[in-house]
């Protein structure tokens, strides 16, 4: 080789050897450890408040283009007192305002005696207090939740086909101011019908469309099917977009997992409190907004906790699963005990768990520890997602075979340790 080749290859290696230096300097390596902790942290944080937004995003998108959801939702309603209280009201003020009861009342009176016409008083008292009996009779009924239940799903799904674009069904409008009000009129015919056969026959003479109830308020139909399209594509992203980013923050915190984990469940757990706090916050501020004369303060509680009660049940699971995710990650930092856990399952399982930790899963996890802990765990969570709809038990069975399965994997771990061989 050429004098002068090896005299460039020495000035490259010595150049190199300062970089490297550069490089393992305390203020590179400082300044290399903060940037990827303030890394870890932006993660984090997004990822938490992703996964937190993803709850209300998926309640609302299931709310609004889920009709069988919806129905779900808004079905105990019906046979709430203080909800059938207001709809009484609705209907028997839709008949009022299309029954003169007066002109009924003179007509009937005008071939008897002009005497009779202090009678007039009395009998539109008995005539209106028919109708109201009648009307209370009708929305107490249990064929009033059939007929609930029957209008919520007709309604919804033309509410559903005019957010999605597609033709409008005649169970739901949309006014001018933007309301979108749903028809009662099956509950009008059903006092109608009752009327009729209790001997009122001025009752045919109420028409068959009936009182309205809204049930949502739009501004403009593009711009709400603009939102619609938008909301549901956060319902279905914003979850996979959280744990992919608390999973690159776990990843990047090198030598710190296990404590990334916790704080990624932490900072989740806490996102979602907040949630629920928020929530009292806006029970309380819309209580206070009702109109106390088209609905009682009773029925508009009901209304609200029945509506968000989904929504609740939603953040108490994600709440939960955050914290045993947390303590599963607090439980990693004692291998130990998890150790002993798992010798102590081996001790009570006898023969058939012998057997498992001598053949090839037991090599294998022996093998492979880390990952056999990190499968187990990412398994679980991923039943949890998979899930439909999982209740607190489903929750809870899941995390103590998560722990159990833990224990056990650790437990090989530490016999393989033990006998002077590394750990996965």
């Amino acid at each position: 080789m050429p004098v002068r080749d090896v005299a460039a290859l020495e000035a490259e290696i010595e150049r190199l050897r300062r970089r490297n230096a550069e490089l393992e300097s305390p203020t590179a390596v400082r300044a290399r450890h903060a940037a990827r902790t303030t890394l870890v942290v932006i993660l984090t944080i997004i990822g938490a408040l992703c996964l937190t937004l993803a709850v209300p995003a998926i309640w609302a998108r299931n709310q609004v283009l889920d009709t069988d959801r919806y129905v779900t939702t808004m079905e105990p309603l019906a046979s709430n007192p203080d909800v059938q209280v207001s709809v009484e009201a609705a209907v028997n003020r839709e008949i009022a305002a299309r029954l003169d009861i007066g002109a009924f009342v003179d007509q009937a009176l005008a071939a008897l005696p002009p005497q009779a016409a202090r009678l007039k008083a009395p009998i539109e008292s008995g005539v209106s207090g028919l109708i109201s009996t009648a009307v209370h009779k009708a929305v107490t009924s249990d064929a009033f939740v059939t007929l609930w239940t029957a209008a919520n799903r007709a309604g919804h799904a033309a509410l559903v086909s005019l957010l999605t674009g597609e033709n409008q069904g005649t169970a739901v409008t949309v006014s001018s101011t933007g309301a979108v009000v749903l028809n009662l009129g099956p509950i009008i015919a059903q006092v109608k019908t009752r009327l009729v056969d209790a001997g009122l026959g001025i009752a045919q003479n109420i028409p068959t469309v009936g009182a309205t109830i809204e049930i949502a308020q739009i501004q403009g139909v593009d711009r709400a099917q603009q939102v619609v399209r938008w909301l549901n594509t956060a319902a279905n992203w914003l979850p996979w977009v959280g744990l992919v980013l608390l999973a690159g923050a776990v990843a990047l915190a090198r030598g710190r997992r296990r404590r990334a984990l916790l704080w990624a469940a932490l900072s989740t757990a806490i996102g979602l409190l907040l949630l629920r706090l928020a929530l009292v916050i806006l029970r309380e501020v819309y209580l206070g907004q009702m109109p106390t004369d088209v609905i009682t303060p009773q029925a508009s509680a009901y209304l609200f906790d029945t509506v968000t009660r989904f929504l609740i049940d939603g953040i108490r699971l994600m709440f939960i699963i955050a914290l045993l995710v947390a303590g599963i990650a607090a439980l990693l930092g004692h291998r130990a005990a998890l150790a002993r856990a798992g010798r102590w399952v081996s001790r009570i399982s006898g023969n058939a768990w012998h057997s498992l930790n001598q053949g090839p899963v037991g090599i294998a996890v022996r093998e492979h520890a880390r990952v056999a802990a990190g499968v187990v765990v990412g398994v679980g969570m991923l039943v949890l997602v998979l899930w439909n709809n999982p209740t607190g038990i489903v929750v809870l069975l899941i995390a103590i075979v998560v722990a159990l399965l833990l224990a056990a994997v650790w437990g090989m771990a530490h016999r393989k340790v033990e006998a002077g061989l590394p750990a996965g």
